[in-house]
């Protein structure tokens, strides 16, 4: 089992996820899911990690831009040095700090503050951070809120099954049930859930997605 300390070392942990599998398991079930960005879209990944999920779909066009946070700057970094590792352009790619309980809210690299804003990213990437969040409520509303209409919500959130219980616990994880989050995204979006199978191991033992695609404002 992954040690929590690795949550310390982003680059630790990336290269952790790329020997075990875990990186290209998750890679492979993105790849199946029914998420398209439009060129010259933009990405959130918030809560980053190493920064699999948005850089996945940031490979999916050529004018397409990402914007990455996390809370801790090492994850960030590791995340920076994917992107190279893969031939992105620095200028496809920019980073912040920013915590879950407010996904809006960053602070960049030279510590200038800055408010995204509303209806501004064609696709949202989360990956098992909202369990971390004050309000993981508030947090998936907020996210709702810088969607743009036609956007794509993505979370590869952990599953409610035994194992995927007991990593929660493991790492302090406090989520709402993925009925609820359904619940809230239903109010702006329409909802799919999409399961991974054994094609998509070691991933499949403790992830499950969740897509949201913001509804057109109505007339």
């Amino acid at each position: 089992m992954l040690s929590p300390k690795l949550y310390k070392n982003g680059h630790a942990y990336d290269l952790f996820m790329r020997v075990f599998g875990f990186e290209a398991s998750v890679e492979r079930f993105l790849s199946r899911l029914p998420i398209t960005v439009p060129e010259g879209g933009k990405i959130l990944d918030t809560g980053c990690g190493s920064g699999t999920l948005g850089i996945h779909f940031l490979q999916s066009g050529n004018r397409t831009s990402l914007l990455s946070t996390d809370l801790e700057p090492n994850f960030i970094d590791a995340a920076k040095k994917k992107a190279s590792r893969r031939g992105i352009r620095a200028d496809r790619m920019n980073v912040g700090i920013a915590d879950i309980s407010r996904p809006d809210l960053i602070t960049t690299i030279d510590q200038q503050a800055i408010t995204l804003e509303k209806e501004s990213f064609s696709l949202i990437c989360i990956g098992a951070v909202l369990g971390y969040a004050k309000s993981p409520e508030s947090s998936l509303q907020c996210l709702v809120e810088l969607l743009q209409p036609g956007g794509y919500l993505l979370n590869l959130e952990m599953c409610e099954t035994a194992l995927g219980k007991y990593v929660c616990g493991r790492y302090h994880y406090h989520n709402i049930s993925l009925e609820r989050m359904s619940q809230i995204l239903r109010e702006d979006c329409e909802v799919t859930s999409h399961s991974m199978n054994w094609q998509h191991f070691p991933a499949c033992m403790t992830r499950t997605a969740v897509i949201a695609k913001k509804n057109a404002p109505s007339r």
